[in-house]
């Protein structure tokens, strides 16, 4: 799955070409199930076909039970600057 959507994502490189990202978005379901290493895989290849603003807003879309410290401690030296946690984390 990875690989395909960094495959897309090269695919699609020539759609924006010129613009700078002002936000990345990771959500649609459950992203956080990934690995931090695949997350920042993904991030890498966006990187090398897009370029960004310089505050760009990048969103993880989270389960809360998905949350572990060890993957929130990994997922903090990624570009992830920003969290979006479910509504079930209000039981």
């Amino acid at each position: 799955m990875i690989s395909a959507i960094k495959k897309e994502i090269s695919l699609r490189k020539d759609e924006l070409e010129n613009k700078n990202l002002k936000s990345l978005y990771f959500g649609g379901g459950t992203p956080s199930i990934l690995k931090v290493e695949e997350l920042q895989s993904i991030i890498d290849t966006v990187l090398k076909h897009y370029s960004f603003d310089s505050d760009i807003e990048i969103t993880l879309e989270a389960n809360p039970d998905d949350l572990t410290q060890s993957f929130l401690k990994d997922l903090s030296k990624t570009e992830v600057n920003r969290l979006s946690i479910g509504t079930q984390s209000f039981y």
